[in-house]
């Protein structure tokens, strides 16, 4: 190769970096007018360094335009000359996390985190919401509350204990065989053997013959108003169909936790998410004017899969508008709406006290939120992946303007680069991979933590009113912990990492379920206690679990890793509403296997690696910098070698100062 002229040639600036031949060869609008006896002075120069991608996209015209490249920076790229030879991140101080290996061509043009990006996170979490209230409406809409045979229009005017203590004598599903409809409410006293002259001891015999059951029953309405429960008569030899009516929501919801994520990977994270929250919010509705108890589990179990969807999808698509260390605190702050909701759906049950009345509550926030399909944005990073770039450009444009920054003229040909390495990296990933020799013992790692914490946060979550006390004050009290707990498991998280966290938590609640047996009898507010420390600590962890499963596993697997985490998670939700019928067997037995069950996964984390902690990643930074050194030193030589052949005798750096027709090689 040889350079036509001469002359001092003022080179761009880019933070931390060495300029190198590419940049040289890539800035010709910096050359002046060329002359006849015109030279270009480059001073020292290593030809064989390859400058990095990140920085050669950073470039621009020597005036300076200003690229966005962080959050709210207006960085802008001097003209002066740079000989250093510098391996430092291009990023530097700018926004996010300078060294962050999450960063890529998205952030680097809007930001990690930015204005744009808390707007949209911020309404994305309100979908937690509403999905809350389905999963946890069930705590009120089918709570366990005192009931008897109801007594007949005629003879209501019989003192309930009364009519209790005459009638049904042996419980509540025992009933005294009788003609009550030709009993007046004289007669009445007189057929049960002179009430005013018999006791108690001596009604209480086989004297009258019992019935097999009463047709219609009426309920303590202290706390609550109608419930499903009274609707549909799931009481006595029907109470087992509680549980079921509450496993239809979770079969629903476990299917829609594994296959939500393929769905949203077909067709976009944001027609996914609105369509299934309108399938949510179209579905609630129904809910609320159903008559029979068969269409009512039928529906709840496309609530399940809805709701379950909506959650899901609504996570990953807050995680991928943003990046660097954000991914970890918006992906523990998108739980926190689900603990406000139960102080929420609390306050909405108190109000209503009426099982429709509160279906028609909790669903219509759902609807509002489906008023935002249009304005919602898409995933940048799946528009990349699925190479829609026209798109993707202009969601950049809009969030690029709403941060304050600028994209630069080269940011379409960029994407098209970025899209086209994407697609030939990309391979076909079943569900196998994550089974194979590599991730197998990840995989079964995560199967058991996931089950484990799952089934202690539902069970505990679900079934509030099985502890005892007010089930309003109990709410209220297990949704300021969880949220408390969420909010400083990120600031712990950030010091210590996901994985210690994750461990501490889950002992704590395993043994605090544990503890539960030995505590005496009758010490209600001792149990209620335990119990709002296992819902802080599950909380956390049902936050935390997530995002750390994500980064267990490469950007190609994250997805179905999260998935079959999932699909562990949706075989605890089935599980739940039969664990809690072993209370009939001993009281505590369900919290002794749930307690069992944490620390267990507690204990299988120590099998695997944080990879969100600090030393971790200094190590695997450390490590990248090294091999994309070697490769980027490889691949110059190797291209300028293909190109301008030299003798063997002549490798090495030269101090190149050439003048007309003078060879870069000496």
């Amino acid at each position: 190769m040889t350079v036509p002229y001469r002359t001092e040639l003022s080179l761009p600036a880019v933070p931390h970096h060495s300029v190198t031949f590419d940049t040289i060869l890539q800035t010709p609008a910096s050359l002046p007018p060329i002359g006849s006896n015109t030279t270009a002075d480059f001073g020292t120069v290593n030809i064989y360094q390859s400058m990095p991608p990140l920085a050669a996209q950073s470039l621009t015209n020597p005036d300076g335009i200003k690229c966005g490249l962080g959050k709210g920076s207006q960085h802008t790229v001097g003209a002066r000359d740079d000989k250093s030879d510098n391996g430092n991140d291009v990023t530097g101080q700018l926004g996010g996390n300078a060294n962050d290996e999450d960063t890529d061509i998205i952030s680097e043009y809007i930001g990690h985190y930015g204005l744009w990006q808390f707007g949209w996170t911020f309404v994305l979490c309100l979908f937690q919401i509403p999905t809350t209230f389905h999963i946890f409406c069930l705590v009120f809409q089918a709570a366990t509350r005192d009931f008897w045979c109801a007594r007949p229009e005629h003879l209501s005017a019989v003192p309930l204990d009364v009519w209790r203590n005459l009638t049904q004598p042996d419980g509540q599903c025992s009933y005294r065989d009788a003609p009550y409809q030709q009993l007046t409410l004289d007669r009445f006293f007189e057929y049960f053997a002179g009430f005013a002259n018999t006791t108690i001891d001596a009604l209480q015999t086989d004297a009258l013959p019992m019935s097999g059951g009463c047709k219609a029953y009426e309920f303590d309405e202290t706390s609550f108003g109608q419930t499903i429960v009274e609707e549909f008569g799931l009481v006595c030899d029907r109470a087992h169909l509680v549980s079921i009516v509450e496993m239809c929501f979770l079969a629903g919801a476990a299917l829609g936790s594994v296959g939500s994520g393929w769905i949203s990977d077909q067709f976009g994270r944001r027609h996914t998410l609105m369509g299934f929250a309108l399938t949510q919010a179209l579905t609630g509705l129904a809910l609320g004017f159903v008559t029979s108890l068969e269409l009512y589990m039928a529906l709840r179990v496309v609530l399940g899969f809805a709701s379950m969807s909506v959650a899901v999808v609504s996570f990953v698509l807050v995680v991928e508008l943003v990046s660097g260390r954000y991914r970890t605190i918006i992906g523990i702050l998108n739980i926190l709406p689900v603990a406000l909701a139960y102080i929420m759906a609390a306050g909405i049950a108190y109000v209503t006290r009426d099982w429709r009345t509160m279906q028609f509550a909790i669903t219509l926030p759902g609807l509002v939120l489906v008023s935002v399909w249009y304005w919602c944005p898409e995933s940048p990073r799946w528009l990349l992946a699925k190479g829609r770039l026209d798109e993707l450009y202009q969601l950049l444009e809009r969030a690029a303007s709403t941060n304050g920054l600028q994209l630069p003229d080269h940011c379409r040909k960029s994407l098209v680069v970025a899209s086209n390495n994407n697609d030939e990296s990309e391979v076909a990933i079943t569900v196998g991979d994550v089974f194979r020799r590599k991730f197998i013992r990840t995989t079964l790692v995560m199967i058991v933590v996931w089950f484990g914490i799952i089934l202690i946060y539902f069970g505990i979550t679900l079934h509030l009113s099985n502890l005892g006390g007010d089930i309003y004050i109990n709410t209220v009290i297990a949704g300021s912990v969880e949220s408390i707990a969420i909010c400083l498991s990120i600031v712990v998280v950030l010091k210590l990492g996901l994985r210690i966290n994750l461990f501490l938590y889950m002992v704590v609640a395993g043994l605090s379920c544990i503890v539960m047996n030995f505590v005496p009898d009758g010490n209600l507010w001792l149990i209620i206690t335990l119990a709002m420390i296992v819902k802080c600590c599950v909380g956390a962890c049902n936050a935390i679990i997530p995002t750390f499963t994500a980064y267990q596993y490469p950007t190609t697997m994250r997805n179905l890793g999260v998935g079959v985490g999932n699909f562990a998670a949706g075989v605890a939700l089935i599980i739940v509403p039969y664990l809690w019928l072993l209370e009939h067997v001993d009281q505590y037995l369900p919290m002794t296997i749930m307690g069992v069950f944490s620390i267990i996964g507690a204990l299988s984390l120590a099998v695997l690696k944080d990879k969100l902690s600090p030393k971790y990643r200094q190590r695997k930074l450390a490590k990248k910098m090294a091999s994309c050194e070697i490769v980027h030193s490889e691949d110059a030589r190797a291209r300028i070698d293909s190109h301008f052949p030299r003798p063997t005798e002549d490798a090495g750096i030269s101090n190149i100062g050439f003048a007309q027709n003078e060879s870069i090689f000496l």
